[in-house]
């Protein structure tokens, strides 16, 4: 696994009263995330704004059309363009507050529990029941034979309770799942259960293009090609695993 800094998605951490980080995403409640959560809602709400410009043009026809004057459309444009801004900073400064950074595992030793760090603060300790289990999920996509592009990697992690998501994250993709789940296995020992899944297909080759010479004689001169590709399991923890 590629030495992500601390605090980095993918990282486990200990704390100093004896609790086990698992991260996420970057940041979560702290100051740090306050800023940054600012400025990805002024980007956001930027775009919307744009998007809401856009729509101004053939609104304003029709509004031109009904006999209102120029100083009406310059109303509404306006009044869209701020709408859109408004929602769309409002909106992604929600997720950003309310989004799961960090999944928080009490000390060994203690009755196992985990709390969800979030950016406006850290949720309620609740007890790590027997349904409960963390999930990497990693889907690799293999180059076709002659492709020039490398494998694609997509690295998910999942806690789940009752057979529902509690949070999900996608880590870097630089993140190796096995190193990460050993790393998970030493700090949590027993206490949570851990599954690793794994899926592998083959990269579609593009359909060629029939040439001069092959049209008119009953189809393309070559097919796309797929591999099959499907699910190996492995599992691991203290207390038993699921696949």
């Amino acid at each position: 696994m590629a030495a992500h800094r601390p605090g980095s998605p993918g990282s486990v951490e200990r704390g100093e009263s004896g609790t086990t980080d698992l991260v996420l995403r970057e940041g979560g409640a702290s100051w740090l995330t306050v800023p940054r959560s600012l400025g990805n809602a002024a980007s956001t709400g930027l775009g919307t704004g744009l998007l809401g410009a856009a729509l101004v043009l053939p609104v304003a026809v029709f509004v031109l059309f009904t006999g209102a004057g120029w100083a009406t459309v310059a109303v509404v444009a306006l009044w869209m363009v701020s709408v859109a801004v408004g929602v769309g900073f409002a909106a992604a400064l929600l997720v950003d507050c309310f989004r799961v950074y960090r999944i928080r595992f009490s000390a060994v030793g203690d009755p196992p529990e985990v709390r969800l760090v979030r950016g406006l603060g850290s949720g309620p300790w609740r007890p790590v029941e027997e349904p409960d289990r963390l999930r990497l999920e990693q889907e690799i996509e293999e180059p076709y034979a002659g492709d020039p592009l490398p494998a694609t990697r997509v690295l998910t992690l999942r806690l789940i309770r009752d057979d529902s998501d509690v949070c999900r994250a996608v880590l870097l993709p630089d993140t190796d799942a096995r190193e990460l789940l050993a790393a998970l296995e030493q700090a949590l020992g027993p206490a949570v259960l851990l599954e690793l899944h794994v899926k592998r297909t083959t990269r579609p080759a593009p359909r060629r293009r029939p040439g001069p010479r092959n049209r008119g004689r009953g189809g393309p001169s070559g097919l796309g090609i797929s591999g099959a590709g499907g699910y190996s399991c492995g599992s691991g923890c203290g207390g038993g695993g699921g696949g």
